[in-house]
C-alpha cells in the first residue's frame, strides 16, 4: 500500500544520509587521532635529541653550556608538542565524539517514530478503506431496496455513514499528529546536520587556535633562547685547546741570554751540601706540618715541587702568568700545603740569584716588567688562597719576607721604580693583612703550646723561653709585613704581650 508522505520511508532516507555524514566525522576523528599520535612521537623524539645534545661535550667546555641552551629549547618544543597532542585528543576529538553520541540518540528517536507509525498508518488507512467500502455497499443496497421502501436498509446505511464519519474524525486527528511527527523528523535532521557542520567548524577553529598557541609560545621562548646563544663567545675557551697538562718535561720559552747564562753558572756553582749548612731550626710558626703518610707525601711533595719550579722558572724567563696558570696553581694548592708553594718559589729565586754561594752580584740580575709583575702574581695567588682558607699565618709571613727579597734583589730595566712601587703597594694592601681571624687564631695556637708544653716542644727541643721568643718574633713579623695595627694589638692582647710598639722594619 503506497501513500505519501511515508514517514518510515522518510526516516530511512534521512538515516542513510546521516550515516554517510557520520562516516565523514569518524574519518575526520581518525585523521586527528593520527595527527595527535604524530605529535606525541615528535615530542618523544625531541626529548631524546635534547638529552643527546648534552652528551656531545664532556668536561668544562663552554660548548656544553651552549648545548644545554639548545636542549632547553628542544625540551620546551617537546612539551608544547605534547600539550598540542593532548588538546587534540581532549578537546577537538572529544567534541566530535560527543556529537556522534547525539546522532546516536537522534537515530533511536527516529526509529521509535518509525515503529510508532509504520503499522498504525497502514491500519488506519485499511480501516478507512474498509468503512468506505461498507458505506458504499450500504448506499447501493439502499438504492436497490428503495422501491420497496425498506426501513431496515435505510437504517443500515445511516449506521455506516455515522461509523465512517466518526472514523474520519479520528483519522484526521491521527493524520495531523502524523504530519507533526514528519515535521519533527525533518527538524531533527536539520538540527543534527547543522550541529554536525558547526561541530566540524569549531573543531577546525580549535585545532588552529591550539596550533597558533604552540607557535606563539615557541616564538616567545625562542626570543630568550636566541639571546643566550648570541651572547655565547666562541673564543672564550680557545686557550683550553692548547692548555698543557702537568708534566715534568722542560718548558719551552724564549730566553734572555744574560739571564740564561747566569742561570747556567748558578747551576754549576750550586752545591747541595751548602743547603745542609743553611738548615736551621725555624720557629714553630715557620715550620710546615709533617704529613702522616711520609712515603706518599714525600713523593707528592717532589712531584708538586717540580711542577711549581717549572711554572716559577717560566715566570722568571719573562712569561706572563695567565688565568689558566692561576687556576692550575690553585688546584695544586688544594692538594698540597701552601708551604710547598712558598718553599718552591724561594728555592727557584735563590737558585736564580745564586744566594747560596754568594758568587753573583744580585744587581746584575734583571727581569722584564712583565716578568716582574708575573713573579709577584705568583705570591698574590698564594696570599689569596691563605686568605680564603683563613689559615697559614706562618706561610703568609714567609711569602711577605720573600716579597721583600724580590723587591731588593731583582732589578728592572732602567730600574723602573714606578712598576716596583705599584706592585709593592698592591701587596701591602692585600686583604690578608686585614684578616684578623688568621692572625688571632695562630696567636691562640702559640699560647696553647706555651701553656701546655706539648710534645711539639719536646720534639723540637724548644724551651718556654724559646717559645716566648717565638711570640716576640711573631709580633715583630706582623709589624714588619705591615699587618693592620688593630690586629697587632689584638694579637698582643691574646698573648698577654705588653711591650712598647716598635716601628715596622723596613
Amino acid at each position: 500500500m503506497d501513500f505519501s508522505p511515508d514517514i518510515s520511508e522518510r526516516i530511512d532516507t534521512l538515516s542513510k544520509k546521516c550515516l554517510e555524514k557520520r562516516k565523514v566525522i569518524q574519518d575526520f576523528i581518525s585523521l586527528l587521532q593520527a595527527r595527535a599520535e604524530l605529535e606525541e612521537y615528535y615530542s618523544r623524539s625531541l626529548e631524546k635529541i635534547g638529552e643527546s645534545l648534552t652528551k656531545l661535550i664532556h668536561g668544562k667546555d663552554s660548548l656544553k653550556d651552549l648545548f644545554i641552551i639548545l636542549r632547553s629549547y628542544f625540551h620546551i618544543q617537546s612539551e608544547q608538542t605534547r600539550t598540542f597532542a593532548r588538546q587534540i585528543k581532549n578537546d577537538v576529538i572529544q567534541e566530535l565524539e560527543q556529537h556522534l553520541i547525539k546522532e546516536d540518540g537522534w537515530q533511536k528517536e527516529m526509529q521509535f517514530l518509525k515503529q510508532k507509525h509504520s503499522k498504525e498508518i497502514r491500519r488506519n488507512i485499511e480501516s478507512l478503506n474498509s468503512l468506505r467500502d461498507e458505506y458504499i455497499q450500504a448506499i447501493n443496497e439502499e438504492k436497490k431496496y428503495q422501491v420497496n421502501k425498506s426501513i431496515q436498509k435505510k437504517f443500515s446505511c445511516k449506521q455506516s455513514e455515522i461509523k465512517l464519519q466518526n472514523f474520519i474524525a479520528y483519522y484526521n486527528q491521527y493524520i495531523e499528529s502524523y504530519f507533526q511527527d514528519i515535521a519533527i523528523v525533518q527538524d531533527k535532521f536539520s538540527n543534527i546536520e547543522l550541529e554536525r557542520r558547526k561541530t566540524i567548524q569549531d573543531s577546525g577553529i580549535k585545532f588552529f587556535m591550539f596550533e597558533i598557541s604552540v607557535v606563539r609560545n615557541l616564538q616567545y621562548d625562542l626570543s630568550g633562547i636566541s639571546q643566550k646563544i648570541e651572547q655565547y663567545n666562541p673564543k672564550n675557551e680557545l686557550n683550553e685547546l692548547f692548555k698543557d697538562q702537568p708534566s715534568d718535561k722542560p718548558l719551552l720559552s724564549k730566553l734572555n741570554f744574560e739571564n740564561y747564562k747566569s742561570f747556567i753558572h748558578s747551576q754549576l756553582n750550586y752545591k747541595p751540601e751548602n743547603q745542609m749548612a743553611m738548615k736551621k731550626k725555624k720557629p714553630i710558626f715557620d715550620q710546615a706540618a709533617i704529613p702522616e703518610n711520609q712515603n706518599d707525601s714525600a713523593q707528592q711533595f717532589k712531584e708538586t715541587n717540580q711542577i711549581y719550579m717549572k711554572m716559577f722558572q717560566s715566570a722568571m724567563f719573562n712569561n706572563i702568568i695567565t688565568d689558566e696558570t692561576v687556576t692550575k696553581l690553585n688546584e695544586l694548592l688544594q692538594q698540597t700545603q701552601p708551604a710547598v708553594y712558598v718553599q718552591s718559589l724561594d728555592k727557584i729565586l735563590k737558585l736564580r740569584l745564586n744566594q747560596e754561594d754568594g758568587l753573583q752580584n744580585s744587581t746584575d740580575f734583571q727581569v722584564s716588567p712583565e716578568g716582574y709583575v708575573s713573579l709577584h702574581k705568583l705570591i698574590i695567588t698564594c696570599l689569596d688562597y691563605c686568605n680564603k682558607k683563613n689559615d697559614f699565618a706562618p706561610i703568609i709571613i714567609d711569602a711577605y719576607q720573600l716579597t721583600r727579597s724580590i723587591y731588593k734583589l731583582i732589578q728592572l730595566p732602567n730600574d723602573n721604580q714606578e712598576i716596583k712601587m705599584s706592585v709593592f703597594e698592591g701587596l701591602t694592601n692585600h686583604p690578608v693583612l686585614h684578616n684578623s681571624q688568621i692572625w688571632i687564631n695562630y696567636a691562640i695556637q702559640l699560647q696553647t703550646m706555651l701553656a701546655n708544653n706539648t710534645s711539639v716542644f719536646a720534639e723540637n727541643n724548644v724551651t718556654k723561653e724559646q717559645t716566648q721568643k717565638q711570640m716576640d718574633d711573631y709580633i715583630e713579623s706582623l709589624q714588619s709585613i705591615g699587618c693592620d695595627q688593630q690586629i697587632v694589638e689584638a694579637v698582643k692582647l691574646q698573648l698577654n704581650y705588653n711591650v712598647i710598639q716598635e716601628s715596622p722594619i723596613q
